[in-house]
């Protein structure tokens, strides 16, 4: 029996079936898995989050070759079908649970160590999970899987057309590393649009000194709120003397945002906060 027909299967026996208002797509193609493992590198020694266990396809690659594994669930109709399936493995942990509201600090508390992350992240959730994820520092990767589009923006480097708030947040605090599509074929039901695995190396220290993150985060969402205005534009409801502030960093005004490095926007970061006092 294939993972389609295993997954069918399972759904149908339990009267269950994908849940739209849950971004449910659920991965059945039997060589990603192999893949998605692979990718994020977890062995015996490490300990592994799962984001969206699902029916536990991944799941079920990943737990003969970890330490420790907790694997989260939203859907609480999942959740005892994954416990039935995973009890062999001691090492196991099935819990229900958002990832939304989670305490990372927590997580790596209970797991022993900081986690390496995996997930079949939900198309609608994408960016308050990465973000959530961003603000912790409890973990060392994240091996996600994501819709093409927004995995190839999130990549994005700054000084590109498509970067925005969420690539200048990945690009200071984590490597990013595009790796490989996942056609829609590979999910019941199949998505729209196609997918792609992104894995994110969590930084020991931020690529740039950009002063605090709260400024940071308030120079790059002003930056990137109106794309199409010129930095001085952009960034007057943020600093009521923008031109000041841009001078302060030597930055011209007449740049638009998508146009700065990483160091120019850590610049801007660091001026804005030395001016505010």
């Amino acid at each position: 029996m294939t993972d389609r027909d295993s997954t069918q299967a399972t759904l149908h026996a339990h009267g269950l079936h994908a849940k739209k208002w849950l971004g449910q797509h659920f991965l059945v193609d039997p060589s990603v898995p192999e893949q998605i493992a692979l990718a994020g590198g977890a062995g015996p020694t490490d300990a592994v989050f799962e984001i969206g266990a699902g029916t536990g396809v991944l799941t079920r690659t990943l737990a003969p070759r970890v330490g420790r594994l907790i694997a989260l669930e939203h859907d609480r109709d999942l959740v005892p079908i994954l416990r039935a399936q995973l009890a062999r493995f001691a090492h196991v942990s099935v819990q229900e649970g958002d990832v939304r509201s989670l305490d990372w600090g927590a997580v790596a508390a209970e797991l022993g160590q900081d986690p390496i992350v995996y997930g079949n992240i939900p198309y609608n959730l994408s960016s308050p999970i990465l973000v959530g994820l961003l603000e912790s520092p409890h973990w060392r990767r994240a091996c996600l899987l994501l819709q093409k589009e927004f995995a190839e923006r999130v990549a994005a480097p700054p000084g590109t057309r498509a970067c925005g708030t969420l690539s200048a947040g990945t690009a200071l605090l984590t490597h990013a590393n595009l790796l490989f599509e996942v056609p829609p074929t590979a999910f019941l039901p199949p998505p729209k649009v196609d997918s792609a695995v992104l894995v994110l190396e969590r930084r020991t220290a931020p690529a740039e000194d950009v002063g605090d993150m709260v400024t940071f985060r308030q120079v790059v969402r002003a930056l990137f709120a109106q794309r199409r205005k010129m930095a001085r534009g952009a960034l007057k409801p943020l600093f009521g003397e923008p031109e000041r502030l841009l001078a302060a960093a030597g930055l011209e005004g007449t740049r638009r945002g998508e146009t700065f490095t990483l160091a120019e926007l850590a610049a801007l970061s660091r001026a804005l906060r030395a001016l505010r006092g």
